[in-house]
């Protein structure tokens, strides 16, 4: 069944940014808001080279269905920005307009990886009180990558390469910078194998293993350059400052920086849990390789723990990794439904 056609609104946030949220009108329930990645964008729910993507999941189930562009979008303009400041302005901003829109009372929320863990240090600061339930893929609140990753942050790479002059890092080609580009596709292709493809690798590197190989069609893999692009250092250097650490904090500035913010020399932490208390669905790929499944396995027993533990799920999706649950060719026979299930049980 093709998509409705799409309604594209532009919504600009406390801070001056402009997001962009696409409308497919699916039927009454919802409205459901997606939200994707740092380095990404909303067609990462839309592919058009896999048979059912999510979008047309979601519409297919009768679901008035909003995809997302926060300022980590590469359809976007790049810009430099902490994760604090995405979760106070983007997302509130977001909901806010598909309530006004919509007259719903609250939203229903998918969502992935950075756009997870940001969507989540909102919801942990009451920012998003119209948030009826929410389905998390692979990340929330606590952090464990594998150890390639763990070594780039521990290394500081994020602030190493910013010393160079550099504010981003590029999936794809990138003519703006020819000099390091090819310097940089050297290095990675020189120790990635599983293919052939420089994006391929270069995705890799950023963000560690994103999918299983054998979970993407040929034609997906051919055109990964579509689906990612330019991130830049200060997202990267937020979240690796969050998985040196293992859980959610404000944006370290430095001792004197952050007495002056934050009255404190430590950035505080996210993990505050009374506004946790709603209906949370966790799924991990029990093979992911960016953020390992026992990052989602903290934040679920933590909120079990603090809160009322029939509240909260958890899946693991065996056999794939992080981002092929929505851009796998078989994702809709073997991962949507579990998102479903959490949107099917909280009803308006």
């Amino acid at each position: 069944m093709p998509l409705p056609s799409p309604e594209i609104y532009s919504v600009k946030t406390p801070d001056g940014v402009d997001l962009t949220l696409t409308r497919y009108r699916g039927g009454d329930k919802g409205p459901v808001m997606l939200a994707h990645g740092a380095g990404v964008w909303s067609g990462m729910f839309m592919l058009p080279t896999i048979g059912e993507h999510f979008a047309d999941y979601t519409v297919k189930n009768g679901y008035d269905t909003w995809l997302l562009d926060w300022r980590a979008s590469i359809k976007l303009p790049l810009r430099q920005f902490t994760m604090d400041e995405a979760a106070v302005n983007d997302f509130p901003a977001a909901v806010r307009f598909i309530r006004d829109t919509t007259r719903a009372q609250s939203v229903q929320a998918v969502v992935h990886c950075a756009g997870s863990s940001t969507f989540f240090l909102a919801l942990a600061d009451g920012l998003l009180p119209d948030i009826r339930c929410v389905t998390c893929s692979q990340i929330a609140l606590h952090y464990q990558p594998p150890a390639a990753t763990e070594i780039k942050c521990a290394l500081h790479l994020g602030e190493a390469l910013e010393s160079i002059g550099l504010s981003y890092l590029s999936a794809g080609e990138d003519p703006g910078d020819p000099i390091f580009q090819a310097i940089f596709t050297k290095m990675v292709n020189a120790i990635n194998h599983q293919c052939d493809s420089s994006v391929c690798h270069r995705i890799t590197f950023m963000y560690g293993e994103l999918y299983r190989h054998e979970q993407l069609n040929a034609v997906t893999h051919s055109r990964l350059a579509e689906q990612f692009g330019k991130c830049n250092i200060t997202a990267f250097r937020h979240l690796a400052q969050m998985v040196r650490r293992g859980e959610a904090a404000k944006f370290d500035y430095g001792a004197a920086e952050n007495l002056r913010r934050y009255g404190s020399s430590v950035p505080p932490s996210y993990l505050k849990s009374e506004h946790l208390k709603l209906p949370i669905t966790f799924v991990s790929g029990a093979l992911n390789q960016t953020f390992l499944p026992v990052s989602t396995e903290k934040t679920y027993d933590w909120l079990c723990a603090a809160n009322d533990p029939k509240l909260y799920k958890r899946h693991l999706v065996p056999a794939y990794g992080h981002i092929d649950g929505f851009m796998g060719f078989q994702a809709n026979r073997d991962v949507y439904g579990m998102f479903l299930e959490q949107l099917e049980s909280c009803p308006a």
